[in-house]
């Protein structure tokens, strides 16, 4: 019994990594797609009965400050966000490592903090990146 606990524990920390973060993801991607694809069906029809498409319709369809462009992903925020989500990630795993030193003696600590080393810079690296952007003028 134990033996196929020491099995399945593996398999379902994998399984829980791709609940909760894979699966999030792939939906909101999937359900964009069809948006768009529902979208550029609609200007395809537009097209075939012979309305007219205005420039500005399709400028507005492949601009990033589009309707359809994610306002989260575009300009310094969008910087500023993902490096405090990266630099959450390196505390956590910082977290983690400490709780198993504390827990185990410290056997897989040093690797764990070492891990936690990139995200964390890259974590600072978007930060300082949306900093400097931030005081530009927009055009």
């Amino acid at each position: 019994m134990e033996a196929v606990l020491s099995e399945i524990v593996p398999l379902a920390g994998v399984g829980m990594i791709v609940l909760i973060v894979v699966i999030p993801i792939w939906l909101v991607s999937h359900y964009r797609s069809q948006d768009r694809k529902r979208l550029h069906e609609t200007v395809r029809l537009m097209v075939e009965k012979g309305q007219p498409v205005s420039s500005e319709m399709l400028a507005s369809l492949s601009s990033p400050n589009s309707k359809y462009a994610d306002p989260r992903s575009v300009g310094s925020s969008a910087d500023i966000r993902r490096g405090v989500i990266m630099i959450g990630v390196a505390c956590a795993m910082c977290g983690l490592g400490f709780a198993l030193y504390y827990m185990t003696g410290g056997a897989a600590t040093g690797p764990l903090i070492g891990s936690a080393a990139f995200p964390g810079f890259i974590g600072i690296g978007f930060v300082v990146i949306g900093l400097l952007n931030r005081s530009k003028p927009k055009a």
